[in-house]
């Protein structure tokens, strides 16, 4: 009894030790007296789930560049009525009825693109407010400008002055981003300020018949109401989107303007206070297959002219009926609705090449953009 109480004892003694020094060989006790070697902090992030460091420090450095935007407007409200819209249910405490202001809030989101305060966000943001409030992640707070606003992008510059540079967030390329690849948003959710949602990206070139002009970014990332006007940041950094709206009937589904397109306007933006639409004067549709036969076709992609309007830039660059285009200043065109986006963005007077198929044989032109004209504005 007591030789294998002596025995049990020795094997415990002996697994004890093997024990510690499994654990220093793997973990860097013996050695240093420090938790972690180099080698096992890299083995320790490597077992992290992808993506979570890289988030994590876009994250801390970005989010002192996104601000939450608050339009203001002047409301007149019956006094007979509660602040919360509700009648008073016993008429004795029914104030005199008359009329009085006091000042709705709204929220959204912005970012900074440039030191000295420019911020860019939605128009719908901000769009019939009397004043504008930005708040930053440090807690300042200041009166915001509007120096320009395009509805039909919904892009909005604003500016605030601050005594010391911003910080900001560098635009990126849209047109380098790909279905697949991760983003993250980053806006005032609901109110809720600096919240960070994660997802990837899952369309692009979405129309959600708002205008002939939509050319969304579609992500999974959560987007809710407060997150308008916040930026969509890719793995680098920089942003590709600008963060404008969902679909309500489905769950992972945000759209965001593409970045590339805010680069466009931003100048004459900040120039001008709104953007002039170029016009190129033609009708266009896809292209179908009983087009394709019909009209002897050997090209499958392309926006087919249907019209070319007389005095139009189109009509005197010599376009015709039946021409396919195919490509728009080095853009390619591969439908209907990619040319008017094409067309709508460029500023006018600027002189494009357009590459085109007529009767089988492949040519450039050159046409001369002009202002849209007024009476055909809707």
């Amino acid at each position: 009894m007591n030789i294998a109480s002596s025995w049990f004892k020795r094997s415990l003694m002996v697994a004890a030790i093997v024990t510690s020094i499994f654990f220093m060989a793997n973990f860097g006790v013996a050695n240093s007296g420090n938790l972690w070697t180099e080698k096992n902090v890299v083995t320790q992030e490597k077992s992290f789930p992808v993506g979570v460091t890289l988030f994590r420090g876009l994250a801390e450095s970005l989010s002192p560049a996104v601000v939450n935007v608050r339009p203001m407007k002047k409301v007149t409200k019956a006094y007979g009525n509660m602040p919360d819209g509700f009648p008073h249910r016993n008429p004795s405490q029914m104030k005199p009825r008359g009329s009085g202001q006091f000042r709705q809030r709204g929220e959204g989101s912005g970012f900074i693109i440039h030191k000295s305060g420019y911020i860019l966000t939605n128009a719908h943001v901000i769009e019939n407010s009397d004043s504008l409030q930005v708040k930053l992640s440090t807690g300042g707070l200041f009166k915001g400008k509007l120096i320009g606003m395009d509805r039909v992008a919904d892009l909005a510059l604003i500016k605030i002055d601050s005594p010391n540079p911003l910080p900001v967030i560098p635009l990126g390329s849209s047109d380098e981003l790909k279905p697949g690849d991760w983003v993250m948003a980053i806006g005032s959710p609901f109110g809720l300020d600096l919240t960070v949602t994660v997802g990837i990206v899952s369309a692009k070139g979405r129309s959600l018949g708002a205008t002939p002009y939509d050319d969304f970014i579609q992500t999974d990332t959560p987007i809710n109401p407060g997150n308008s006007g916040g930026p969509l940041i890719n793995t680098q950094g920089e942003v590709v989107g600008i963060n404008t709206a969902v679909m309500q009937m489905g769950q992972g589904l945000g759209f965001s303007l593409p970045v590339d397109l805010a680069k466009k306007l931003i100048p004459e933006l900040k120039a001008n206070g709104k953007v002039t639409r170029s016009w190129l004067g033609v009708s266009v549709q896809d292209i179908t297959l009983t087009d394709k036969e019909s009209l002897n076709l050997n090209v499958d992609q392309g926006s087919l002219v249907r019209a070319v309007v007389v005095d139009s830039p189109a009509y005197k660059a010599g376009l015709k009926k039946n021409d396919v285009i195919v490509e728009f200043a080095g853009h390619m065109i591969s439908n209907s609705r990619k040319l008017p986006k094409e067309v709508v963005y460029t500023p006018s007077g600027e002189k494009i090449s357009l590459k085109l198929v007529r009767e089988g044989k492949t040519m450039t032109i050159n046409v001369t953009l002009q202002p849209f004209p007024k009476h055909m504005m809707s």
